[in-house]
């Protein structure tokens, strides 16, 4: 299958889950939420009511791993990028692998745009990776053990996304070319990376404020005061950016990053909306009022 296909087909199904999950609540209540956001153990007498399937969800929840774990999904992206670096630039085998199934696309991206691609995305990788080092606490809050591999499962394919729409301009070159030709930039670059640093530089103010609170404190940061979680509305907009930079020519949007957005985009909606309950049962509906889960006038 053509790999720019496998990974649409895996961020589609991703997003259908997330935007249908949420509908069914023993399916929200022990496969989805983690963290504050999950409710106490089911009592007893609560259990022997539930029917088949909710027990079976809740089984099937109660594998869980910490939450710390979060981290190692940015270890895969930092190691997907150096993979992916040392593959593009010599054509190894993975390269030539997915070169050889990948079908022939009228429109591709440019050499250039596979280098920014893949440096937005260290980029990205690599100050997350920081983060969950540098402001990560200690914790006792699990998360179920299948959103940790599909965590780590959307950074592979992630890593692959950002530049299988070049593959074609790649497999041409040969690998004793050089990739990066210095050119002038195009607009969509100059609308792109301004708004991927700035979306970046919010992100971290926003995590660094989450580290400085005491346990099970309302954020009252700047960006904070119009969103609930505008870490979230930050990590949609770095995604975006990478979107519309490497765009094929003659269109807005690169479609397989566009996929990887919606997934990105429906997961963190789900958790936004969750922490919105979360800070009502906890602090009141005064505290959030006029705040925005994630997508100011929109969510």
């Amino acid at each position: 299958m053509d790999p720019a296909r496998l990974c649409q087909i895996f961020f589609s199904l991703g997003t259908a889950v997330d935007v249908s999950g949420p509908v069914i609540p023993p399916f929200r209540e022990y496969i989805m939420n983690y963290g504050s956001r999950k409710t106490t153990s089911t009592s007893t007498s609560s259990r022997r009511h539930q029917n088949t399937f909710a027990r079976l969800l809740e089984y099937i929840g109660s594998f869980q791993v910490p939450h710390t774990w979060f981290t190692h999904y940015y270890v895969i992206s930092v190691a997907s990028s150096v993979f992916w670096a040392v593959q593009i630039s010599t054509q190894g085998t993975a390269f030539e692998i997915l070169a050889s199934i990948s079908k022939s696309r009228p429109a591709t991206m440019t050499a250039n745009q596979v280098f920014l691609a893949w440096l937005l995305m260290t980029i990205q990788g690599t100050r997350r990776l920081y983060e969950s080092i540098a402001f990560t606490k200690p914790s006792q809050s699990k998360m179920w053990v299948g959103t940790w591999i599909i965590g780590m499962a959307f950074y592979v394919f992630m890593g692959i996304s950002v530049w299988i729409e070049g593959i074609t301009s790649l497999k041409y070159r040969g690998p004793q070319r050089t990739l990066l030709e210095l050119s002038t930039p195009t607009v969509r670059t100059l609308i792109a990376v301004p708004m991927f640093l700035i979306a970046s530089g919010v992100q971290n103010e926003c995590h660094k404020h989450l580290a400085s609170l005491k346990k099970y404190t309302l954020p009252r940061q700047f960006w904070f005061q119009w969103v609930v979680c505008p870490h979230y509305t930050s990590e949609c907009l770095i995604y975006l950016a990478i979107a519309i930079a490497v765009a094929p020519q003659g269109q807005m949007l690169n479609r397989t990053v566009l996929a990887g957005l919606g997934f990105v985009a429906s997961n963190l909606a789900v958790t936004a909306d969750s922490t919105r309950k979360w800070y009502i049962e906890k602090f009141g509906i005064e505290k959030v009022a006029g705040r925005w889960r994630m997508i100011p006038y929109v969510y």
